[in-house]
C-alpha cells in the first residue's frame, strides 16, 4: 500500500521508506547510503546481496508512475523531487468559492486574512509537515507464530500404528 504525506499547501508527497531488499539483478548495482554519523557514501551491491533502501515509498512512486502515463526512466529523473499529487489548496476552486462567500459576509481583505480567521498557521503547518515527512515507514516482516496444532477433535487414523489424538478430548471411558 502506498504511503503519502500532505504538506501545508495540500500537495501530497511520497512518504519516506526504509526497508531491507535483495539485489535480484544479474549484475552489481551501486547505491548511495548514509552512515550513522550522516555522511553519504557509495556502496556496491553484488547479485543476491542484501541492502537497505532508504528513500521515497516505492509503492507511492509506482502509483504516481501508473497515474502519470508511465514515463520513462529519463523522464522520471527529470521530474525527481516533483512527484506529487494534488494542487495548492489556495488555487482550488471549491476553496476559492468558500472564500468568496465568507469575504462577502465578513469582509476579508485577502485569503491570508481568511486563513488566519480559520486558525491556519503556515509556519506551524510547514513544521508539522517536515516532522511527519522525516518519519520512516518500516516494512517489517510479520512476526512468526507457532502453527496451529489442534484443529479439531478425533483420531488420526491415516497413519496406521501412529494414531495421534487431536483436540484434547481425552480417552473414551471403558464400558
Amino acid at each position: 500500500m502506498s504511503n503519502w504525506i500532505s504538506d501545508e499547501t495540500g500537495v501530497w508527497h511520497p512518504a519516506k521508506e526504509r526497508v531491507s531488499l535483495k539485489n535480484l539483478k544479474d549484475k552489481s548495482i551501486e547505491i548511495e547510503q548514509t552512515s550513522s554519523d550522516g555522511k553519504k557514501f557509495k556502496q556496491t551491491i553484488f547479485p543476491g546481496q542484501d541492502y537497505i533502501y532508504e528513500g521515497p515509498d516505492r509503492a507511492a512512486l509506482f502509483q504516481w508512475w501508473e497515474e502519470n502515463g508511465r514515463p520513462t526512466a529519463e523522464e522520471m529523473k527529470v521530474r525527481e523531487g516533483k512527484l506529487t499529487f494534488g494542487d495548492d489548496f489556495r488555487k482550488n476552486s471549491e476553496f476559492m468559492e468558500q472564500y468568496s462567500k465568507f469575504r462577502q459576509m465578513f469582509g476579508f481583505n485577502s485569503v491570508d486574512d481568511y486563513l488566519k480567521y480559520l486558525g491556519y498557521d503556515s509556519a506551524k503547518s510547514h513544521e508539522k509537515f517536515l516532522t511527519k515527512a522525516s518519519v520512516v515507514i518500516m516494512h517489517d516482516a510479520p512476526a512468526r507464530i507457532k502453527e496451529v496444532q489442534m484443529v479439531g477433535g478425533g483420531d488420526d487414523r491415516a497413519n496406521p500404528g501412529k494414531n495421534i489424538r487431536l483436540g484434547g478430548f481425552g480417552d473414551v471411558p471403558t464400558v
